[in-house]
């Protein structure tokens, strides 16, 4: 008789998730119907199993992972977790499962569809960081601790937070993904990440970030030729849906293509 299969749910994280990959492995692949995060919804077909996030599991199977496949094939696994794409689980177990059968060999067949799709994601997600590497906009707060708001597809704030620790790593810093409600906090020399249960609506700023901010908007303001202005282009560099995290674009001027001659007194008034 065969064994009835099973959707293992976990709890959203890439130890969880890894930690589902040794419950699969355990009860047998045969068994496995889907990998899905817990959304509180649970399935509406076939039985579930509620994985427990294990921490030595979930470092098992990493670590037989990159002895098999080397340190490059566990990063796109990796970076393709990071992805916001629904179902994205299935398709790195594949990888995952097929990378156990190959070794090293899975370098050779990056042409395969169940390679392209980890190498889609992992791009994808690489691009998004590489995007956010050159517009998060720190400030500073009244304590002087640099503060970073952002709202990314994927979840690339752990990728963020490495780049920043060693680019800033005499600072206070904090990084604050507001899609996911999770933030990177840097101080003392050491990195500290964790879900943010409130956000801060009344961020206070020191008086030096207040005016500096008010010159870069006027100056971004006012270095453009009117006669130049090119608002298409400038959503093709930048999507409208980065906007709000830019300093510049509280001014109305710049983010609704507004004349140019506008009383600066009106601009402070509307933003």
């Amino acid at each position: 008789m065969r064994k009835q299969t099973m959707y293992f749910i976990y709890d959203g994280t890439y130890p969880g998730f890894l930690s589902a990959v040794y419950e699969i492995y355990h009860f047998g692949t045969s068994r496995l119907e889907g990998i899905a995060p817990d959304n509180g919804e649970g399935q509406l077909f076939g039985m579930t199993y509620m994985v427990d996030t294990r921490y030595l599991h979930a470092e098992q199977v990493a670590a037989a992972f990159e002895k098999k496949c080397g340190r490059e094939a566990q990063r796109w696994m990796y970076r393709a977790f990071l992805s916001n794409e629904e179902g994205k689980e299935m398709k790195i177990f594949y990888f995952l499962k097929e990378g156990f059968k190959m070794g090293k060999k899975i370098y050779t067949h990056q042409k395969e569809p169940w390679v392209q799709d980890i190498l889609a994601l992992c791009r994808a997600v690489g691009n998004e960081a590489e995007k956010f590497r050159g517009i998060l906009r720190f400030s500073e707060l009244e304590d002087g601790m640099l503060y970073a708001v952002m709202k990314p597809d994927h979840d690339i704030l752990p990728i963020l937070a490495v780049h920043f620790k060693e680019r800033f790593s005499q600072k206070r810093w904090a990084i604050y993904d507001k899609g996911r409600h999770e933030a990177a906090v840097y101080e003392n020399g050491h990195l500290f990440m964790g879900t943010v249960e409130k956000e801060e609506k009344n961020v206070k700023y020191s008086q030096s970030e207040e005016d500096l901010r008010r010159l870069w908007r006027s100056y971004y303001r006012h270095m453009g030729i009117e006669e130049r202005r090119n608002p298409r282009e400038r959503r093709n560099f930048l999507p409208k849906k980065y906007w709000s995290l830019l300093t510049e674009m509280e001014d109305p001027y710049n983010r609704e293509d507004l004349p140019m001659k506008i009383d600066d007194k009106k601009v402070d008034d509307r933003r």
